[in-house]
């Protein structure tokens, strides 16, 4: 490149100002390193062409070292922070030399102390325009490195700026978002530590706030545990705070002390009361005094403020403890204070007052604060009050005061005279003036429905005037409104008097409740058709037991029997027996007997024995006249349950003259559909036909020839297999009751015929006396029988018993029975007339025996002949028992039966020992082998 080449260029370069004249900044706190003097610059730059320079400004009049000296004193106002003197001299300079421009590193600084000036003067948005300026102009090229290490400072300064504003602003949960923002763009970036102390101190500040307002008092005494600086009394509301979480995590002392403190720096009555008000929320009486004791102190000039507001605390505290019960509490508080409540004449105050003295058992005391409430409001409901009360405590005068104050028919006076009712029938009813309390009770009625109190007072009335059913209606009543223990005994109680526990029991299964566990539920659920017949039990004082266990007993018995008759056909009997039976439960009972009967038997006579038709006699016999048997059994179980009874005995007979004993027993079932009594049954039986020694126990007869022979036989034995069936209508005291039975009858035997036969018992009764101790009955009554063979003799292959052909005994029967405590008596009579016919028959009976003693003389004796006939019959009946001690009773009967064709005697006694169960008459197993069940 030659030198007029050089010379031109540079001199274009410098006019047109694309070389900075110089290469550093001036301001030492920027990135660009100080300025060199503009003559070395020059001369570093331009080698040699200084002249040209020179010569160039020199033409035209200017000198090129005073622009060096212009731009050192740019440089310098920079160095000094005087930008606008600098700004103004760089324009001066511009217009002083044509095509002259400050150099990029001029213009840099002075661009870079600009953008601080205007963040240091807070003119955020101007500085962030030019900081916007100083990124597009020299972000690029020779000063890049210098502008991004200039911006950031900026950058951090402006956001700090920004988080200080925040703060200051009270925005915090904003300046936590401002710093987070700053950290993700520049990790290592870290706030003031003043700044993050500031910050956390007002986020606790204001957590005390939010914590209160939620009432997280744990938190907030934890809080000040970690920060007790926000509690200081710079901060009065978390100071109140503060006492508040401390007397909620029962700390009531301490936070009486911070109320105190703020109490102490309250300027205003006004300020001291707020905080009294709060405080009496939380501290206890004794705590809360002392504070308006404090007060009242504090401010002189408000004591009569202070007095109304603390006596309106006394009043708060003394309802609370009202309503929680505690009377005794409340009065406590009241009594020092009353005189200066009375002052305040407000009857809201005096309402209080009265409802805590009468609580407290102080009945003239609080009709006086009644009074008062009365008297300050006027209205109609405080002279109702003080019209009961008055009435209550005998005070006339002032109830007819207060009843002048009601309307005359309005509600208020309505339900004064209710109450005046009421308070009538609980006079009477205290004096037991039960009629009394019911007509008082009625007329209240007349007013309104009567409270669950006074309905429970009626019902008792009920009770006690005998008027169980009524009671009973409005005890379920009470009951289904309030399943209470005592409702639950009226229901009980009524229930039981009217027989009708059913009643009881499907609303303790409907209701539920405390009566339930007054009833035998589980004995009622099974016995639930049955409820109102069985006899329940009354275990005082509340409960209702199912009956006893029906008896358990020993008895040792004896009784004998003798059967009228000639020959073979009379017979006596003794029987020793003893006798068990064990209650089960209340309608069970399980029984056994053990006998051993002593049989006496007739020899055969002139008419049994066997003659020829022109009288001879073919033989002379003897029979077995005594034997005593070896023991028979009866073991069984009976249930009596009011609407059905049944009873199972099985047993075995002794053995007899013929051979072993055989099954003898009993099964019967009795329904009683109806309560009247009536009902019908159904029996099979199977026993021994106890009549003779012949149809008992059999015998063995021996037959003596003319000739010398003889020839025994053995035969009789006769058991009765029976079905029946019978049917009882009752017609109660006073109307005609009637019986039917009906049996069909299958009579075997040893060497002897089988028989079949029926029997009827129809019969109508009517009592006669009906009283507590008596039952005396009288009526007709028809006795039939029919048999297909005639069994009644005592040749051999015969049964001897009595079995007619048709018989028919139409009778008029009495019976009486008498009950006395500890015994009873029992007397049956009958007196009628019977007809009968009896078949005759050969005289061996049994077919079989007669082919085996064809070749005996008996073959040729004469047959029996068949007779009709009738007669006077009757019969008498006595049974009696009497208990002796607690457990011990004796049992005695006797009868006596006389007709055409035998007579019959029996008596026996027993003495029982009785451990177990009810009292109640002894049932015999043995009868109801031998008397087909009939007797109870």
């Amino acid at each position: 490149m030659n030198g007029k080449h050089s010379i031109r260029h540079w001199v274009r370069r410098i006019v047109a100002g694309t070389v900075p004249l110089l290469t550093a900044t001036a301001y030492a706190s920027t990135t660009v390193a100080p300025a060199p003097r503009a003559g070395d610059v020059l001369q570093s730059r331009q080698h040699g062409q200084n002249n040209v320079l020179s010569n160039i400004y020199t033409k035209k009049g200017h000198s090129l070292a005073e622009l060096g000296r212009t731009e050192q004193k740019i440089w310098g106002l920079l160095q000094q922070n005087h930008l606008r003197a600098a700004r103004a001299l760089i324009q001066r300079t511009q217009a002083q030399y044509p095509g002259w421009h400050p150099e990029a590193t001029m213009a840099f600084v002075l661009l870079e102390k600009t953008i601080w000036a205007q963040i240091r003067g807070g003119q955020t948005a101007a500085a962030q325009e030019n900081m916007q300026q100083l990124q597009q102009r020299y972000g690029h090229g020779a000063l890049a490195s210098q502008t991004r290490l200039a911006l950031v400072p900026m950058r951090n300064v402006l956001q700090e700026n920004r988080l200080w504003q925040l703060l200051g602003s009270g925005h915090l949960r904003q300046l936590q978002g401002a710093i987070q923002q700053i950290q993700r763009a520049d990790p290592a970036y870290q706030p003031p530590q003043k700044l993050l102390a500031l910050l956390q101190k007002d986020l606790h500040a204001r957590a005390v706030t939010q914590l209160a307002a939620h009432r997280e008092w744990a938190q907030i005494a934890a809080l000040h545990a970690a920060d007790p600086s926000v509690f200081t009394q710079a901060y009065p509301e978390n100071r109140q705070a503060w006492a508040q979480a401390l007397a909620a995590t029962g700390h009531p002392r301490h936070a009486a002390l911070v109320y105190a403190s703020l109490l102490q720096r309250a300027t205003r009555p006004a300020q001291a009361m707020a905080l009294l008000n709060q405080a009496a929320g939380v501290l206890p009486v004794a705590e809360m005094q002392a504070l308006y004791t404090r007060a009242d102190a504090q401010f002189p000039d408000a004591r009569r403020e202070m007095q109304r507001q603390r006596l309106q605390y006394v009043l708060m505290m003394a309802a609370r403890a009202h309503g929680k019960g505690d009377d005794a509490q409340a009065w406590s508080l009241l009594a020092p204070d009353a005189a200066a409540i009375a002052q305040l004449h407000q009857a809201g105050d005096a309402r209080l007052v009265g409802a805590i003295l009468g609580a407290n058992h102080h009945p003239r005391a609080a009709l006086e604060w009644w009074e008062r409430a009365a008297r300050w409001s006027g209205q109609a409901a405080d002279w109702e009050t003080v019209g009961n009360l008055a009435m209550a405590n005998n005070d006339l005068p002032l109830a007819r005061e207060a009843m002048q104050h009601l309307p005359a028919g309005s509600p208020a006076a309505q339900r004064f005279l209710a109450r005046n009712e009421t308070m009538a029938a609980l006079r009477d009813y205290n004096e037991r003036n039960y009629p009394g309390t019911l007509r008082h009770l009625h007329a209240a009625q007349q007013y309104g429905p009567l409270s669950p109190g006074m309905e429970t007072i009626k019902a008792w009335s009920l009770v006690h005037t005998g008027q169980f059913q009524a009671a009973s209606a409005l005890f379920t009543t009470l009951y289904q409104q309030d399943p209470s223990s005592g409702n639950a005994v009226g229901v009980l109680l009524t229930d039981q008097h009217t027989q009708n526990l059913a009643h009881a029991y499907q609303l303790a299964a409907t209701a539920g409740g405390p009566l339930a566990q007054h009833l035998p539920m589980a004995t009622m659920r099974r016995h639930q058709a049955d409820i109102n017949q069985i006899p329940w039990r009354f275990l005082p004082p509340d409960r209702i037991a199912p009956p006893p266990r029906r008896q358990s007993f020993l008895a040792l018995g004896a009784s004998g029997e003798g059967r009228g008759g000639s020959g073979m056909t009379q017979m006596t009997q003794y029987l020793p027996s003893l006798q068990a039976q064990w209650g089960i439960n209340w309608h069970l009972a399980a029984f056994a007997e053990l006998s051993s009967p002593d049989l006496y038997g007739g020899q055969p006579n002139a008419t049994q024995l066997p003659f020829r038709t022109d009288g001879t006699q073919l033989a002379s016999a003897t029979a077995t006249g005594h034997v005593w048997q070896l023991p028979q059994v009866l073991v069984g179980i009976d249930d009596h349950e009011p609407h059905h009874h049944w009873r199972a005995a099985l047993g075995w007979t002794s053995p007899s003259s013929i051979g072993g004993g055989t099954v003898q027993g009993l099964l019967r079932y009795t329904a009683i559909p109806s309560q009247s009594g009536s009902n019908w049954s159904v029996q099979v039986l199977r026993n021994v036909m106890r009549q003779t020694l012949l149809s008992y126990h059999g015998v063995q007869e021996t037959f003596t020839y003319p000739d010398g022979t003889a020839s025994s036989y053995s035969w009789g034995a006769a058991i009765r297999n029976q079905i029946g069936a019978s049917g009882f209508l009752d017609g109660g005291k006073h109307g005609w009751s009637y019986l039917g039975i009906v049996h069909l009858n299958a009579i075997t035997g040893r060497n002897i015929e089988t028989n079949y036969g029926a029997t009827t018992y129809l019969a109508v009764t009517q009592p006669l006396v009906t009283a507590a101790d008596w039952w005396v009955t009288i009526g007709p009554s028809l006795y039939a029988a029919a048999y297909t063979r005639n069994e009644n003799f005592a040749s051999p292959g015969y049964g001897g018993y009595f079995s007619p052909q048709w018989m028919v005994q139409p009778s008029l029967s009495w019976n009486a029975s008498h009950w006395w405590h500890g015994g009873a008596l029992n007397v049956s009579a009958a007196i009628g007339y019977q007809w009968l016919r009896q078949a005759g028959g050969p005289y061996i009976g049994f077919a079989p025996l007669r082919t085996q003693l064809q070749a005996t003389p008996l073959s040729q004796a004469q047959p029996y002949g068949a007779s009709t006939g009738g007669s006077v019959t009757g019969s008498v009946n006595l049974q009696v028992t009497q208990q002796l001690s607690t457990h011990w009773f004796v049992d005695a009967g006797a009868s006596y039966l006389a007709s055409p064709a035998f007579q019959q005697a029996t008596a026996g006694v027993d003495i029982r020992y009785v451990f177990g169960g009810s009292q109640a008459r002894t049932f015999r197993p043995a009868q109801f082998v031998t008397n087909m069940g009939r007797y109870q």
